[in-house]
């Protein structure tokens, strides 16, 4: 019985002692394995991934946005429309400038063609509305110059303002002018002063078709939106970012060397990049700038890394390490 209990123990020991051993040399291959993968590059950098394209989205005009077609993690495509602003004063700013265009061509030609009674008529009719436009254009120029003054517009707003307010009062005394002369007949000076006037609408006209169509916000880049700070209804101001987007398919590294190992480094080098979050993986690159300036205070020198294959699991802002290959 003694001898039988004896066994059973040793057995017991053997197995258990058999299992350490086979764990040990576990751990030991794992180890062997994960220095050789980390001894295959030579660390020297350090900094942060951020995308090679990156947008922030403005407005070239102050207006009320009446739609936005994409949200935070929403992909785009460049040319997309992203934004629409509220058209309905720009449309009859256009529909104004045509109008005006419409009236000093038929100035031109009633100059042209001799003057008649009902050319003077006209002639009123449209002194009369420059008259009414160059009102509305003076008290929105007031509007517009309160609104700067308090900070609440950008002072680019002011200035087209001005321009709408110069254009107004110009229009208003060529109408003026266009009165006087044909009371007192056409003379070929006078015609052209005409063409002269047809020549300002047209470029008037222009400027408020630009103005209408940056009412529509396009994307510049193709990426995913990482930001947005603008609801439907709320005010577009030229001097605050509506969004951003990021193209997290071309990713680089801004790494930082030191003075003393930029001479092993020259642009078109294949790197290997390592991220803290990502521990068991590494990835390739390849240096793409590197700044001829150096940073006074570190004494460490810009190096742009691209990385040659973009991976979902990296992203922007993530620390990683550059390393030379062996």
């Amino acid at each position: 019985m003694k001898k039988t209990l004896f066994c059973l123990i040793t057995a017991v020991f053997l197995s258990g002692c058999s299992s350490n051993v086979s764990t040990s040399v576990n751990n030991n291959v794992q180890a062997t394995k994960n220095t050789q993968q980390s001894t295959n590059a030579q660390y020297i950098m350090a900094g942060k991934i951020q995308a090679n394209e990156e947008a922030n989205i403005g407005s070239k005009i102050s207006a009320r946005v009446s739609e936005i077609t994409v949200d935070v993690g929403s992909k785009v495509n460049q040319g997309d429309t992203i934004i629409k602003l509220d058209t309905r004063d720009l449309q009859a700013q256009v529909d104004q400038a045509e109008a005006a265009v419409n009236t000093a061509k038929a100035n031109l030609a009633n100059a042209t063609n001799g003057t008649r009674p009902e050319q003077i008529a006209q002639a009123q009719a449209s002194l009369d509305s420059a008259s009414k436009s160059y009102e509305v254009t003076k008290k929105n120029y007031d509007r517009t110059k309160t609104l700067v003054d308090a900070g609440v517009e950008a002072k680019q707003q002011l200035d087209l303002a001005e321009q709408q307010l110069a254009a107004a009062q110009a229009q208003y005394k060529n109408t003026q002018e266009q009165l006087n002369m044909l009371k007192n007949g056409p003379t070929q000076s006078s015609i052209g002063v005409y063409q002269a006037q047809v020549n300002q609408a047209e470029a008037a006209l222009k400027v408020s078709q630009a103005a209408l169509s940056n009412a529509t916000i396009t994307a510049p880049i193709s990426g995913v939106v990482i930001a947005k700070n603008i609801n439907v209804g709320e005010m577009a101001f030229t001097s605050a970012a509506l969004l951003s987007i990021v193209n997290s398919s071309r990713l680089c590294v801004n790494a930082y060397a030191p003075l003393e190992i930029v001479n092993q480094l020259k642009e078109g080098q294949d790197v290997i990049v390592k991220v803290s979050e990502i521990p068991d993986k590494q990835f390739k690159g390849k240096i793409t700038v590197i700044n001829s300036k150096l940073n006074s205070q570190s004494r460490n020198v810009l190096v742009k890394v691209a990385l040659s294959d973009p991976n979902s699991m990296l992203k922007s802002g993530m620390f990683a390490e550059v390393g030379l290959k062996k």
